[in-house]
């Protein structure tokens, strides 16, 4: 077996016995009036709620690594929020208050 004009030898293990390290991630909770991504994103990157739609208008936003191109798209339990330079986010549970409101668990990946 030959990687070019290398040769190659290859064994097969089982799954379990590779070495993988989870991604570093740091869990938070925020109280929104929404769930656009801006107002999300906004709190979980700590950023205004204008420049992230600055971003978002310049193409550097993605929600389930699908571009997005309205700042007032619907972000909903198990997305992922990407910026472009800032990281990514993990939208985890979703409660309601008594007043309407949400509170979102965000998971920053480090």
């Amino acid at each position: 077996e030959q990687v070019g004009k290398v040769g190659v030898s290859c064994t097969q293990i089982p799954l379990l016995a590779i070495e993988y390290e989870p991604p570093r991630t740091k869990s938070f909770k925020t109280v929104e009036s929404s769930l656009r991504v801006d107002a999300v994103a906004s709190a979980g990157f700590k950023i205004s709620r204008t420049k992230l739609g600055s971003m978002i208008s310049s193409g550097d936003v993605r929600v389930n690594w699908s571009l997005v191109s309205k700042s007032g798209a619907t972000l909903k339990a198990g997305d992922v929020v990407s910026v472009s330079g800032m990281g990514r986010l993990k939208i985890g549970e979703i409660v309601t208050t008594k007043k309407g409101k949400y509170v979102i668990q965000l998971i920053q990946y480090l």
